[in-house]
């Protein structure tokens, strides 16, 4: 409590308390937008940890693999069998324990966002150094929290994959007995719902968990009450938290789209005077355009997932204090009366 109390204190305010009345869907976006414009050194400081993080990891992991695998691909001389042929056995144990890390980075960063969110929201600024010492003193019940949700989109999904695994040893079992066609034309759409059962779940999951990280951490909730917090607080707002999420996901795409054309247009021009003074591929010039282009591309890449990053974190921030406003007014009215 004195640490909340010493954390509050040290506090500044920023770009105006969030408003006290529940919010149209119109103003939640232009909230979101004045965070992020507020604030954008902050929200992306604090998602440059995870995606600075997870790009390391990308990097290493490939640059082993090209160590690895060069030797075997310097020998082909023609196009033909130029990739080694498979997956390297040791290539998917990697990568399976790299998510580990991947899973330790994503639940310092959550509570470190949804901290620096909401307290933006409420009308203060925190420091990056200030939001992620909240993450690490809660550090256990947002590892938990993040287990529990993942538990929540896996175990089902397993299940429908089971279930998926057993039709096709059905129809293949039913082809080699003769009965392939019609099994197949009752089987097959069931496999095609079942897939389609899983994206709606995931998403509906996702939903239904989307403030679960802002409650944990504003209200100092236990992984599982958060769950249920959120739960309680997006029943009936499902809808406007999809479609918000998904208006953000499409400005955040038609940036990136438009920063990519901007790029081809560049590297064409590029290339023509490329063309122009005679530069040959393989020369050192070539390498240097070549290597600017892709700088270029992964500069434009990050920018938009720290974008995205910020985006998303103020929109739920900004979403959990409008439904605490919905849902708490309502539900203290009736003692009120």
């Amino acid at each position: 409590m004195n640490e909340s109390n010493g954390l509050q204190s040290s506090l500044s305010p920023s770009s105006g308390p969030t408003p006290s009345v529940p919010m149209t869907f119109g103003q939640i976006l232009d909230r979101t937008y004045r965070l992020v414009r507020a604030h954008f050194r902050l929200f992306f400081g604090i998602a440059a940890v995870p995606a600075v993080s997870v790009l390391v990891m990308v990097a290493a992991v490939t640059s082993f693999m090209l160590a690895t695998l060069w030797p075997q691909i310097a020998s082909h001389t023609s196009g033909v069998g130029f990739f080694p042929a498979g997956i390297p056995p040791w290539l998917p144990l990697i990568v399976f324990c790299i998510y580990p890390f991947v899973l330790v980075i994503y639940a310092l960063y959550m509570p470190a966002a949804a901290f620096a969110a909401t307290q933006a929201d409420l009308g203060l600024t925190v420091s990056f150094r200030q939001a992620y010492g909240v993450a690490w003193s809660r550090f256990g019940r947002s590892l938990w929290l993040m287990i529990l949700c993942i538990l929540y989109i896996v175990v089902p999904v397993v299940v429908i994959g089971a279930l998926i695994a057993v039709g096709t040893l059905l129809i293949s079992h039913s082809a080699g007995s003769g009965a392939g066609p019609a099994s197949a034309f009752l089987l097959i759409p069931l496999l095609v719902l079942l897939y389609i059962g899983i994206l709606v779940y995931c998403v509906l999951i996702m939903l239904r968990f989307a403030v679960a990280y802002p409650a944990c951490v504003e209200e100092n909730l236990s992984a599982w009450k958060a769950l249920q917090r959120s739960a309680s607080l997006t029943r009936g707002a499902k809808g406007r938290i999809f479609l918000l999420m998904l208006v953000i996901y499409a400005i955040v795409y038609a940036a990136e789209l438009v920063c990519i054309l901007v790029l081809v247009a560049v590297g064409a021009l590029a290339a023509l005077a490329a063309m122009s003074v005679h530069v040959t591929v393989g020369s050192s010039a070539f390498c240097i355009l070549v290597g600017l282009g892709v700088l270029g591309y992964l500069l434009i890449l990050m920018a938009c997932i720290l974008f995205s990053y910020a985006a998303f974190t103020a929109a739920l921030a900004v979403l959990y204090h409008d439904q605490r406003r919905r849902k708490d007014t309502l539900a203290s009215t009736p003692a009120q009366a």
